[in-house]
């Protein structure tokens, strides 16, 4: 009888594990994302020099609980003292929400700009809006800074700089280190012309910028108008709706103050008068109709101007993930 023959020897081949990536986290991967839910950001500011700090970090740390999809910090007015950096802190350390800073153009020359670059990006900060900024404080108009820039487009660009010099080259749009985001402006305002506004936001693309956030709109045809010609004109960046609660007349007054847009006649006359719930109520649902009709035009998001005050920018949002997951149920997607 024959010994046994041994048993066959398998080659045990190597285990070749896929690559973990982890999913980005930063406003341009967010905007750009498909989605089941409406992407709501919240602009908030550092305390005004007359308010009281400590009512504003509370009202920011309760927007902050309800996790909105982002945050964006302006300057506010002490932008010459840290402030700004200490509410990006504040946000950073505090929440996991990504946290845009507004960086302009104005106050310094090209290196002082790029040095504020690496502070913010030292800071942890990789999402940033550019902006020309206002003209200085007393200044009628627009006064470039000796040595610095003068236009947003310039500025995303020394942005861009700074990320290759940081963290290298090669990034493909959208997977950038940094997500770079722009203003832009749909609605009819004092002293804006919509074809120079229309040519700036073609330069901000090709200089680099992710995404586009309008300035306050109120009007659902101004936005379609204005995004038939950019993609026309080859502007593809996703744009978002900048929105102001419209729960409060003076406040929109301010806003037409600051921004040059007219608020419209029959919103106007909707909030005319009532009690303060029934102008809540009113405004909420003035709202709620706005991103509707927004969100039917193929609207890549909205982004509220809060004023650092929670109440109807927590309302809202509360109503739509309401709606989002009805509409989620009914196996509709609620956003574009």
């Amino acid at each position: 009888m024959s010994a046994p023959s041994a048993a066959p020897q398998h080659t045990r081949l190597p285990v070749i594990e896929s690559p973990t990536t982890t999913p980005p986290t930063g406003t341009s991967w967010l905007v750009r994302r498909p989605r089941r839910s409406t992407l709501v950001s919240f602009e908030v500011f550092p305390p005004r020099p007359t308010a009281d700090p400590d009512t504003v970090w509370s009202h920011i740390d309760t927007m902050a609980e309800a996790g909105p999809d982002f945050f964006s910090v302006t300057h506010g007015h002490s932008a010459d003292t840290g402030v700004s950096r200490e509410a990006l802190r504040h946000l950073r350390r505090t929440t996991d929400t990504p946290v845009m800073a507004h960086f302009t153009c104005g106050g310094t020359d090209r290196a002082g700009l790029e040095r504020s670059v690496e502070q913010l990006l030292d800071d942890g900060v990789r999402d940033l809006l550019a902006l020309r900024g206002d003209p200085p404080l007393g200044h009628g108009e627009w006064r470039t800074p000796p040595g610095g820039i003068s236009r947003a487009s310039e500025l995303v660009a020394l942005i861009r700089d700074v990320e290759r010099r940081r963290f290298g080259d090669g990034f493909r749009p959208g997977t950038r280190p940094l997500s770079v985001s722009v203003a832009c402006y749909p609605s009819p305002a004092r002293g804006r012309d919509f074809e120079a506004d229309l040519a700036s936001l073609w330069e901000k693309q090709e200089a680099g910028a992710d995404y586009a956030i309008t300035q306050v709109l109120y009007e659902p045809e101004d936005y379609a108008r204005f995004l038939e010609r950019a993609r026309s004109e080859g502007i593809h960046i996703p744009v978002v709706a900048g929105l102001v609660p419209l729960t409060s007349p003076q406040r929109l007054r301010r806003m037409t103050e600051i921004t040059g847009v007219p608020v419209p006649g029959r919103l106007t006359e909707f909030l005319a008068s009532g009690s303060a719930e029934e102008l809540r109520c009113r405004g909420i649902a003035a709202t709620l109709s706005l991103i509707d009709d927004l969100l039917d035009l193929g609207c890549a998001g909205f982004h509220l101007y809060t004023f650092n005050r929670p109440d109807a920018a927590l309302a809202i949002l509360e109503h739509l993930r309401v709606r989002d997951a009805a509409r989620e149920y009914r196996g509709r997607s609620p956003a574009a």
